[in-house]
Formats: C-alpha cells, structure tokens, sequence
C-alpha cells in the first residue's frame, strides 16, 4: 500500500465511521432508550459507551463490512440494522454471563423463546425487549440461533482468564473460539452463503481483532484481573511474533478464497488499517517493558506506561508507516 491508497482507505473506514455513528443515534439509541425508560433501568456509562457505541460500531465497522469487502460490495440497510441491534445485545450477553453469572442455557432461553420478562432482572429484561424488537423486522433463523447457542457457549467459557493458574495456550485457545464462533454468528446475519475458505477467514479475523483490542485495553484488563495475552506472555517480543503471525495467516486466508485480486487486495488494506494500531502499542510496552524487565508485572506499572496516546504525533506517524508495512505482511 502506497501513500495515496493509504489515504484512500483511511478517509473511506473514517467516513464509514461517521456513518455508522449516524446510524446508532438514529436507530439504535432510541430503542435502548425507550425500553431503558420504560423498565426504570438507568445505563451506567460503562454501559453506555459499550451498547450504543463500542460494540455496534466494531461488529459494523471491523467485522461485516471487512466479510463483504471480500464479496466486493457494501452491507445493505437490512444486514446493517440486525448487525447494529445484535452487536448491542452481545456485550448485554456479554454482562450476564460475566457479571451476572447467567449460563448459556439460560441467556439462549432469552433470545430464542417469547418468555415473560416481568420475573428477570432489568438487565435481562432489556435484552428480551431488544431481541423482541430485531424479530419486529427479522425472523431469526436456525443458522443464526445454531451459531449463537455455540457463541454464547465459548462466552461462558472465557470465565477461566479470570483464573490466576491459566496458561497462555489456554488463554489463546478460549479468545480464538469465543471470538471466532461470535464472528461466525455475525455473518450469519449478512445475506450472503459463506463457503468453507470465506468461513475459515472471518473465523481467523476475530482472533487478531481481539489482539488489537486487548492491546488498547491491557490497563483496563490488568486491573479487573482478566488474563490476555498480552498481560500474560513472557514477554512483548513474543507478543508481537504471536500478532505478526496470526495477521500472516488472515491473509494467506484472504488470497486463497475464491474472489478477484481486486477484493483480496481491498480486503487486506481495509484490514491493516484497523490492525496497525497494534504494532504501535507494542513499541509503547515494549518501552514499558524495557523499563521495568520481563516479565512485567502489568499490576504494578502506571496507566500511561500501559495505554498507548494516540494524540501524539509520533504515534500517529508511526500507525501509518505499520499500515503500509502490515498490508504487505
């Protein structure tokens, strides 16, 4: 990728950006709003920030837009309402499970039956009030529900990086099935038949976005006590091999699916725009690192050792020179 295609995808996930942001205050917000009202459940801003921008905007933005890039077209209003709705619902799933400690029997039970939501708690409630208002426009199909019931499943297991005795192999082994079976079931609300390559891709996509989350969020996890991969490897050196490596893969995955170069290639970019900010927080706790020897004990070190400011020009410029160095990877 050149300078000028640089810019051109930057300016083109940018503006898709804005869009779905638009789409989420007009859509989804007063959805969750209303039935918010309506149960007397106030949203914390953790809540807030998750439901009606972080998980819509990254289950539009980072995952089904990047799966139809493949297909070389553009989600249409439908695939992008259930996308939108649904990516809300899953961090609700998300919150049950890990704080609520609700199994994946009971949440399916939520999502897949019309039950009475008078005897839950308002959390639950709000989620069946949000599930009732996707079939208004969506009736769920067996794909759908056979994928969410594996999703939710991998969910409940995550619970083990809770755990101060989990290995790293276990760690990867849960963030590689708990993400990939929730990117499965994402696709499943895109009107498009997946064959086994283009499957196997948007199952490897979900591990390296999971890393470049987890490489923004280490501060946060640290401190709740989750164990990732870049809390728990021996080392950032290996983190980084592990990253580069899995990013190898997603796109030896891209090239041997059965589409034009054209897509491959727009595929690619549009990916490594996205994953290249990983490689900037790794130079930032790979200084951290330095500093204090590795292992590092992640609890110990100060927040801005751990978060990575991307206000910083330098950062800047060096996320656009791993852009174009990624896209080539």
């Amino acid at each position: 990728m050149n300078n000028w295609q640089l810019v051109k995808n930057g300016i083109s996930l940018t503006i898709d950006g804005y869009k779905q942001r638009a789409f989420i205050n007009k859509f989804l917000k007063p959805l969750v709003t209303k039935h918010a009202h309506r149960l007397g459940y106030q949203l914390s801003a953790s809540e807030k920030k998750k439901i009606l921008f972080y998980y819509p905007m990254y289950t539009v933005l980072a995952c089904a837009q990047m799966y139809v890039s493949l297909k070389g077209q553009p989600l249409t209003k439908d695939e992008t309402k259930r996308l939108t709705l649904v990516g809300a619902m899953a961090t609700i799933c998300d919150d049950l499970i890990d704080e609520d400690h609700w199994n994946r029997d009971q949440i399916f039970a939520l999502l897949s039956n019309n039950i009475d939501e008078s005897s839950l708690s308002s959390r639950a409630q709000l989620l069946v009030s949000l599930n009732k208002e996707l079939q208004q426009f969506w009736t769920l199909s067996e794909t759908y529900l056979k994928q969410l019931k594996k999703a939710l499943e991998w969910q409940a297991k995550s619970g083990v990086q809770m755990e101060e005795t989990v290995t790293l192999d276990e760690i990867v082994h849960v963030c590689r099935e708990k993400n990939g079976h929730t990117s499965l079931m994402f696709a499943t609300l895109v009107d498009e038949d997946w064959d086994e390559k283009e499957l196997a891709f948007i199952y490897q996509s979900a591990i390296v976005g999971q890393l470049t989350n987890d490489s923004f969020d280490i501060y946060f996890d640290t401190q709740k006590g989750i164990h990732t991969y870049f809390n728990t490897a021996p080392s950032i050196k290996q983190v980084k091999e592990f990253f580069i490596d899995e990013c190898r893969k997603l796109h030896s995955m891209v090239r041997a699916c059965n589409t034009t170069k054209a897509n491959k290639i727009r595929t690619i970019r549009r990916m490594s725009v996205l994953h290249g900010f990983t490689l900037t927080a790794l130079d930032h706790l790979q200084t951290t690192e330095e500093k204090y020897g590795a292992p590092v004990y992640w609890k110990k070190v100060t927040r801005n050792e751990m978060v990575t400011d991307m206000a910083l020009n330098s950062n800047r410029f060096k996320t656009l020179r791993y852009i174009k160095w990624l896209s080539k990877v």
